[in-house]
């Protein structure tokens, strides 16, 4: 009986973080589920300098194309490649499937906003020499749009290092202490996050409430070792590698490759400790919000919060409107809506059931909130972006 020829497809990603083993993740969930690959992977650090071996007489290759001698390898060899990372080695002949910087920014900047924040900075990565940071500059661009300043930090010429030196350490801990506070501050990913809590920390600097740090991209080991634990952006690996599969399952089938690159948006923002705070000044209001935070899975309404904060209903919805742009309704469904969107990405609960434990009384009225909040329905949000993607590939 003749065997089938398979597919050798070399995959020069990172197994080292969340986002290196959840693209290989969805690579494989789409091989299992439409193809027949023999993929060739072994353990590489996210920083290690990925080559193709100079025999390789494979069929296609998806890295992450972070080197032109990578790049010009790929080329060379006229093999059917996709790339899935920001670096633009090779734009225009090798074609890219990644999660888009841009739509990334906005959702941090809108993150921060929707929490009260109203002063904001930016820290970018020291390990990336060679990348034009326009996640960074679109996050201040994004700020700038809405009137909103943005400090940055600036890091040395040179500085390539997980451990910064004394010197880079003391210029970020005096950085941080010129800040205003409060502020809420993005980072590059969950790796410079960390070294942004840690100079907080030696600098007596409160996180999150007079720093509130968020990590560009979301890496599990990072964000629960930092102290507090880190708040990130979910980049959604498995559904990066899911399209990058498919795009290279079409080159090797012949097909011209796309013209422009294939972004796969953001799913959400994973909430920590680290930014698990409102931003306003009025201590009255901090407690209607943080009671709201608590008792969002009740079925509370306004009255609730007049009952247990001592002021008048006009003076809370004012100062709703003028801090967080929202009632206080307003305030209650965006809570919510929020858990819901966590429990929809990390449980396979029905909707009956977290629409109770979202504190909505009945399906219908999650899905309601939804709409409003979101432009989408619950169902329709977990097709997309379900961390389940073995029911996905059943849709």
């Amino acid at each position: 009986m003749l065997m089938t020829k398979r597919a050798k497809v070399a995959l020069l990603i990172d197994t080292a973080t969340t986002w290196g083993s959840g693209l290989i993740e969805g690579i494989a969930e789409y091989a299992h589920a439409h193809q027949h690959w023999q993929c060739f992977l072994g353990p590489r650090g996210k920083y290690d300098r990925s080559i193709l071996p100079d025999n390789w007489d494979g069929d296609g290759v998806i890295a992450r194309v972070t080197n032109q001698e990578l790049a010009d390898q790929l080329i060379a060899k006229r093999i059917p490649a996709v790339n899935v990372s920001w670096y633009r080695y090779g734009e225009g002949q090798i074609p890219r499937c990644t999660c888009d910087e841009v739509t990334i920014a906005e959702l941090a900047a809108n993150y921060f906003i929707d929490r009260g924040f109203r002063q904001f900075a930016y820290c970018p990565s020291t390990l990336r020499p060679n990348y034009v940071d326009r996640f960074g500059q679109a996050f201040v661009e994004s700020l700038r749009r809405r009137t909103f300043p943005c400090h940055a930090f600036v890091p040395e010429p040179g500085v390539d290092n997980f451990f910064p030196t004394a010197a880079e350490l003391a210029r970020m801990v005096e950085w941080l202490q010129l800040l205003p506070k409060p502020v809420g501050l993005l980072a590059f990913d969950s790796v410079q996050a960390r070294q942004v809590t840690e100079s907080c920390h030696l600098a007596n600097i409160d996180v999150p409430h007079e720093v509130a740090v968020l990590g560009g991209e979301h890496d599990l080991l990072s964000c629960t070792i930092s102290n507090p634990q880190l708040s990130s952006i979910d980049h959604s690996p498995r559904q990066v590698g899911w399209a990058a599969a498919e795009l290279l399952s079409r080159l090797m089938a012949g097909e011209e490759p796309p013209r422009e690159p294939i972004f796969i948006p953001a799913t959400r923002v994973i909430t920590r400790q680290s930014t698990d705070t409102v931003a306003v000044n009025d201590d009255l209001l901090a407690l209607a919000i943080d009671f709201i935070k608590q008792n969002s899975h009740r079925h509370i309404q306004v009255t609730d919060i007049l009952r247990e904060v001592p002021i008048s209903r006009r003076a809370l919805e004012k100062g709703f409107r003028k801090c967080l742009g929202r009632s206080p309704a307003q305030e209650i469904r965006r809570v919510r809506v929020d858990h819901a969107v966590q429990l929809l990405c990390d449980t396979t609960w029905a909707m009956p059931r977290i629409a109770a434990a979202c504190g909505f009384e009945r399906s219908e009225l999650l899905t309601r909130a939804f709409r409003r909040e979101l432009k989408t329905t619950p169902s329709e949000f977990r097709k997309q972006h379900r961390k389940d993607r073995q029911e996905q590939t059943a849709i």
